[in-house]
């Protein structure tokens, strides 16, 4: 075989591979619904109807030459003659093995340029003699079920290697298959839309022509910077209009991913032993492809989680006054212009709580305290977590307590958000949204000390201005009030782990921060500077970098720099390990600028030599200092005002260092306080009474100097 033929019959094997797909989808379509009506008026229909496409796709693989596939057709087509003629009745043996059959023609199909085949022509051959065994059943006109299915296990069933699993289809029909089918009118909107980038092309020449032959004009300049600012209005909303019809032309409709799933649906429930009816609404609601092929798995995840957690047997149903069939449903609405809303629901036995806390707990995602003040809603997105799981035991469907984190994961990178509402006994419904397109990007650019990051849009519930008053204490961790309800606070330099610098400020003490969303939750994150709002398209990091934590991306501001695109449910998570070891007296002191807060110390000293000496020594050093005669009137001092640091002497009347250091740290207000004992005391046993008191460091007088003072305070304050 010459090169031409071999790419003649490559491009032909490319077409047959389109039209199979679709016959073969129309198949199992119509299996699904004669299965579901059996004696419905339609029923005869649906039989020609798929007795056609088997028909179409027999001839499609002869002229292809794909001789098994024909063969494998034939076979059932002449079983669908006879369903046609009403000379057999439809079984559920039937419908087994016509589901089989398309179970093997998928793999056939999505294996025709492959030299290794993993379906054996015996396989096959059993096949055709269970299609056979079906004509053999002549009976009576009637079309319909005599028995409710059973769902026996197929010892007969045909060997596959490497095939796939009962129930799962291992080649699922390709979004991307190569070519696509658009409609004449979008093809011509598009044309138009280019056609006038023809006329910019020539505007731009010109004006750059004119700019060439300018040399000190300055009314020339002027002129042609207006005509250019025309020019580039002009030129903008045709570079929209086209990016609009472009996206609108890579829409794709969701029965796309969807038709596959009644098939899915079918299978499980037979495995699972369950009666499901199935329901889709909206699947022509169209949507970007890349989003589609995105969201399938998130969407087979849900459906098998439904069916293996949420919908029960029909034993359990009926056992509670349930009919004994449960109910999964599909719905797919357009919100907006720029948003689709994914409805999955069904009407099993619903998400128990308790069982989400226990599990919650148990992987240490939160505390039996803190768990007590959840909200319900709050409870639920519990389940979005890694590691979370109600179910008693792992099974291949779900059971690893991984399947929802990642389904959450994937819908948040597409800029979207999931949520999950449930009844106990009455069922559940995940809620998604998603976005129409992903062309294009909106964030906001902020600066974390010297470096700019860009957070998605989407994910910022509002910019809001802090000071150091605002801050407050819950539960040990910085925390400020918004809308009545406390927000964590964190420091965007300890989640991305970048070192920390005081900045420089001549006003009031106030930084930026955003409030973001993940999954029901809010933190607020302290950062540098807001900048605006950007636009643009994100990009994948190169591979050579693998996975970077907290980043999702790339983007390119107007000034060409490369940008930082960050993960904000990473950054959750890191934000709930950072701030561990973070508090509100740290936030509050790092809002402080340099120039602005002079800090103030306190000496307790009843020698007045001594006294003036410490307190020279730290003036100089840039403190405000002010002194106490003993320990009684420096306690009295401290219960007063703020100090950020205590200088003592031991031997003092009233109240001695050591007995004043361990009231300190017996009050709840001052027991946070740094204390620095300078005494002449020297000898290690009273160095250890110091350190078991309370005191933070422990400086002799004999072997005092200025610069160790003035350091051991820095290092503590």
């Amino acid at each position: 075989m010459d090169s031409k033929q071999e790419a003649f019959l490559k491009e032909l094997l490319g077409d047959f591979k389109i039209e199979a797909a679709e016959h073969h989808q129309a198949i199992i379509n119509g299996l699904i619904e004669l299965e579901q009506n059996p004696l419905s008026e339609t029923s005869q229909s649906l039989i020609e109807t798929t007795f056609r496409e088997l028909h179409s796709l027999k001839g499609a693989a002869r002229a292809v030459n794909l001789l098994d596939v024909e063969r494998l057709c034939q076979s059932a087509e002449s079983v669908f003659h006879l369903l046609k003629e009403q000379k057999i009745s439809l079984s559920q043996e039937i419908f087994d093995v016509f589901h089989k059959v398309a179970d093997t023609l998928q793999v056939m199909l999505s294996e025709v340029e492959l030299k290794e085949k993993s379906i054996r022509s015996e396989a096959i051959k059993n096949l055709q003699r269970r299609l056979e065994k079906c004509t053999m059943s002549v009976r009576p006109t009637s079309v319909g079920l005599p028995t409710p299915p059973t769902f026996k296990s197929d010892e007969t069933e045909p060997e596959i290697q490497h095939g796939p699993k009962p129930g799962i289809p291992v080649a699922e029909k390709s979004i991307d298959s190569g070519s696509v089918r658009i409609p004449t009118k979008k093809l011509n909107d598009l044309l138009n839309q280019t056609e006038e980038l023809i006329s910019a092309k020539a505007t731009l020449n010109a004006h750059i022509s004119d700019l060439r032959d300018i040399h000190s004009s300055d009314e020339r300049l002027y002129k042609l910077y207006n005509d250019i600012s025309q020019f580039q209005r002009s030129f903008s909303r045709m570079i929209d209009n086209l990016l609009v019809n472009i996206k609108t032309t890579l829409l794709y409709p969701f029965s796309t991913v969807l038709d596959m799933m009644p098939k899915l649906v079918r299978d499980l429930s037979h495995e699972q032993k369950k009666e499901i009816a199935f329901n889709i609404l909206g699947k022509e609601t169209e949507i970007d492809r890349r989003i589609l092929e995105e969201i399938k798995d998130p969407l087979i995840h849900l459906i098998r989680n439904c069916i293996d957690h949420g919908l029960e047997t029909p034993e359990e149903r009926i056992k509670n006054g349930k009919p004994a069939k449960g109910s999964l449903s599909i719905f797919i609405i357009q919100e907006t212009n720029q948003q689709v809303m994914i409805l999955v629901s069904d009407d099993g036995a619903g998400i128990r709580k308790e069982k989400v806390l226990a599990s919650a707990i148990k992987n240490g995602l939160i505390s039996e305290e803190a768990s007590g003040k959840l909200t319900e809603q709050e409870i639920f997105s519990l389940i979005f977590r890694s590691g979370i799981s109600t179910s008693p035991f792992i099974t291949d469907l779900s059971g690893r307590g991984l399947g929802m984190a990642i389904v959450s994961e994937k819908v948040v990178k597409l800029g979207g958000s999931i949520s999950v509402d449930s009844t106990p006994g009455k069922g559940t419904t995940f809620t998604i949204l998603v976005p129409l397109t992903l062309s294009t990007f909106q964030g906001i650019p902020v600066r974390v000390q010297d470096q700019l990051f860009i957070i998605p849009t989407n994910s910022v519930d509002s910019a809001i201005s802090i000071k150091p008053e605002d801050i407050k204490t819950v539960e040990g961790a910085p925390s400020i009030s918004l809308g009545g309800q406390m927000v964590g606070l964190v420091y965007m330099t300890d989640v991305l782990g970048i070192p920390y610098r005081k900045s420089k400020k001549e006003v009031d003490p106030t930084y930026p921060a955003l409030v973001m969303g993940a999954s029901l939750r809010r933190i607020a994150f302290v950062i540098d500077e807001v900048m605006g709002e950007q636009e643009g398209i994100v990009k994948d990091i190169a591979p050579i970098l693998g996975k970077v934590r907290n980043i999702s991306g790339v983007t390119i501001l107007g000034s060409g720099k490369i940008v930082p695109v960050l993960n904000v449910p990473e950054l959750f998570e890191s934000a709930a390990q950072s701030s561990s070891g973070s508090s509100a007296k740290l936030l509050i002191e790092r809002m402080a600028p340099e120039e602005t807060k002079v800090q103030s110390i306190l000496v307790a000293e009843d020698s007045i030599t001594a006294r003036s000496l410490i307190r020279n020594i730290l003036e100089t050093a840039g403190y405000v200092v002010q002194t106490a005669v003993d320990g009684q009137e420096a306690l009295q001092l401290l219960k007063k005002q703020w100090f950020d640091l205590l200088v003592s002497d031991v031997e003092m009347p009233r109240l001695n260092g050591f007995e004043l250091t361990a009231r300190i740290r017996e009050d709840n207000k001052l027991s946070e306080l740094p204390v620095i004992l300078v005494t002449a005391l020297e000898s290690a046993d009273d160095r250890q009474r110091g350190m078991n008191a309370g005191a933070n460091a422990y400086i002799n007088k004999s072997s005092f100097e200025q610069n160790n003072l003035v350091e051991t305070i820095h290092r503590l304050i």
